[in-house]
């Protein structure tokens, strides 16, 4: 069965330069391309820019942020307000979201920060998984740093929320969340991030963090990167056939703590190594009929779809 999905985070715009191909045009190679997210229902999706930890980074990747979207041939539609998501419908166009994954390459005085919001950013993570001047992220075979949110970081967070950008904590390490928990005002997101409780990584959140997302108001969204779904998997090289039940116990765990309302989409797709039964965007099908089959409702996935991300967009969009 077919339900609407707003994919919180893939990486298509620095996948379709690597992988040499066009977006317009289908293909078996990623995740994503027009095509398969037509098959998969995708009304929506935050396309990232990474890296994004230099001035130049940003630059550059607006720069070919704007020449994917503005291009008609990919039939996508700039979401900068609400209601754009009815208008990219409307227009029988897929919306796509400016999200930075990182915020390194942000200058210290917002200036940059100021011009991205202005030409459409609407989503942004304060770190990737790296030490920058405003965060430090959860890092991956590195020992794991005790430094938080720095006071400029602190100043970024609040700056970009009175905006109206939505910020994403999915890359902080420990001490930055708890940081943005204690002085975010508005709800935020942790746009591809699974239960740490499953499988034991540090991209990944633990019960409390789940819970304090939910406190908030927040939503998390389901990573489909093997590593992060599954403890037995998570140091694999190649990768491996992983049953659905495994990204429903990711759910499950989410929605045991909290409630339906906290549990969203965020890929990863074009940016990390998913479970060889899953090609793309093309299979949110087979993957929402799966979670039809073992006890939720038409309701909940809606919700699980596109309906609790778009939600936290009108409570941290302007």
């Amino acid at each position: 069965m077919n339900f609407k999905v707003i994919d919180g985070h893939i990486d298509t715009l620095i996948a379709l330069n690597h992988q040499e191909r066009t977006f317009s045009q289908g293909s078996n190679t990623g995740h994503c391309d027009l095509q398969r997210m037509k098959e998969g229902s995708v009304s929506a999706a935050l396309f990232a820019i990474f890296p994004a930890m230099t001035k130049k980074h940003i630059i550059n990747g607006l720069d070919e942020w704007f020449k994917l979207v503005n291009n008609p041939e990919n039939h996508l539609y700039h979401i900068k307000s609400i209601e754009d998501f009815k208008n990219a419908e409307n227009s029988n166009k897929i919306g796509a979201v400016l999200h930075f994954e990182g915020a390194g390459g942000i200058d210290k005085d917002f200036a940059l920060l100021r011009l991205s919001y202005q030409l459409g950013l609407r989503s942004m993570g304060l770190s990737w998984s790296n030490v920058n001047k405003f965060a430090t992220g959860a890092l991956f075979d590195q020992k794991q740093e005790d430094r938080g949110l720095t006071e400029k970081g602190k100043k970024l967070l609040i700056t970009a929320q009175k905006m109206g950008i939505t910020i994403d904590v999915s890359h902080l390490n420990d001490p930055s969340f708890w940081d943005a928990i204690e002085i975010t005002n508005k709800p935020i997101i942790a746009t591809h991030s699974n239960c740490r409780s499953i499988c034991n990584v540090p991209r990944n959140l633990t019960d409390k963090q789940i819970i304090a997302i939910h406190e908030k108001h927040g939503a998390i969204g389901l990573n489909f990167g093997l590593r992060f779904l599954s403890e037995e998997h998570k140091q694999a090289k190649s990768s491996v056939e992983l049953p659905l039940e495994v990204f429903k116990s990711h759910i499950d765990h989410i929605v045991n703590l909290t409630d339906i309302n906290t549990v969203a989409i965020g890929t990863d797709f074009d940016g990390t190594m998913i479970p060889s039964n899953i090609s793309g965007s093309n299979d949110f099908p087979k993957f929402f009929d799966y979670f039809l089959e073992n006890g939720y409702s038409e309701q909940d996935l809606k919700k699980l779809g596109h309906e609790n991300l778009l939600r936290v967009f009108k409570d941290t969009w302007i």
